[in-house]
């Protein structure tokens, strides 16, 4: 271990006076049996042995304490201000708990930052939670009190107000399980169903589905080109569907009149990549890191209007991902999105 140059000096000092002790004391011991007279040189040992003592430990005693003071606020300055401060310290027999208050230091400070993150996330989490939930109690509330308060006896509000009433409740249903599905994916509850599909029919059939509410936001759906032959893939059918109709539903809801969203598919290896393109009001490449996170909304008024729960791109991603596979976006604000996910070929 490297020792500074004041604690050198200090050590060398404490063993200089110490052999000078010890042989003034030998001698005196020797003279002092010889001549009594002596004795004041070993009283002189003495006091040159106490004095370099105090010496030699008052030296220690100040460097050790300043190194350990100097530690202790380190970790202290860090702990209330979460901050770095700089660092001087000589390279001495501290040397290597300076260096272990270092890595102290960047390991928990990377694990803070972590559970800072998931702390937000948290909260961020229960506020849109409780936000989505608020809107259709307050309104369902609302309508029933109205009811109770003699709405009931008119016929032209009673029903009107339960069926608002009813939707309200399938809002808050709709939001249930979504966050159902998404827990049993992330707890690893849900078996998947791999069979070999065709990728084709399964876009037609949800397209079919789709096709009203296309129509209703002047919005056309197709295929880029005639797909005549089946393209097989390796996955579960249900869950494909549903990631299809979530992309293909967003596109929509997020759609210019007169619009388009096309599907495409491409032949990449041992893959089939499967891609949803529009050309709608697109996204700002600050939302796009986000996109996949529960209750995150781009245009937040706008999506919950259209009755979105907030997580069907949260669903999307676990569904690719407990496929094996990976969902990507690229997209320009005012010219249209796409998302691309991929599915190993099937036979």
């Amino acid at each position: 271990m490297k020792l500074n140059t004041p604690l050198r000096i200090a050590l060398f000092l404490a063993l200089v006076l110490s052999v000078v002790a010890s042989t003034t004391l030998v001698t005196t011991a020797y003279l002092s049996s010889v001549k009594v007279d002596n004795l004041y040189l070993l009283l002189s040992a003495i006091v040159i042995y106490l004095t370099s003592f105090a010496l030699i430990y008052f030296l220690l005693e100040k460097l050790i304490t300043k190194k350990i003071k100097t530690l202790y606020r380190i970790i202290h300055n860090y702990k209330i201000n979460k901050e770095d401060f700089p660092i001087k310290m000589n390279e001495d027999i501290l040397s290597s708990t300076e260096e272990d208050v270092k890595d102290w230091l960047n390991i928990n400070k990377a694990e803070i930052l972590k559970l800072k993150e998931q702390e937000l996330f948290r909260k961020e989490f229960l506020g849109n939670l409780s936000h989505e939930l608020k809107t259709p109690i307050f309104n369902i509330q609302g309508y029933i009190l109205t009811l109770l308060e003699g709405g009931l006896e008119d016929k032209e509000i009673n029903t009107k107000f339960l069926n608002r009433a009813s939707k309200g409740v399938d809002r808050m249903t709709r939001i249930i399980e979504d966050l159902d599905v998404i827990t049993k994916f992330e707890s690893d509850r849900i078996e998947l169903n791999f069979l070999n599909n065709n990728i084709v029919a399964i876009s037609k059939e949800v397209i079919d589905d789709l096709e009203m509410k296309a129509k209703e936001n002047d919005v056309m759906l197709r295929f880029n080109k005639k797909y005549s032959e089946a393209i097989m893939v390796k996955c579960d059918s249900d869950k494909i569907t549903q990631v299809l109709s979530n992309l293909i539903n967003n596109a929509i809801n997020y759609s210019k009149k007169e619009g388009y969203i096309e599907l495409r598919f491409f032949d990449i290896e041992d893959n089939i990549l499967i891609e949803v393109s529009d050309n709608g009001i697109g996204i700002n490449k600050e939302h796009i890191p986000r996109l996949f996170e529960r209750f995150y909304r781009v245009d937040k008024s706008r999506a919950r209007n259209q009755g979105g729960t907030g997580l069907g791109l949260a669903i999307v991603k676990h569904i690719i991902e407990a496929h094996g596979q990976t969902i990507n976006v690229r997209s320009t604000q005012n010219e249209g999105s796409t998302f691309s996910f991929t599915l190993k070929k099937g036979k």
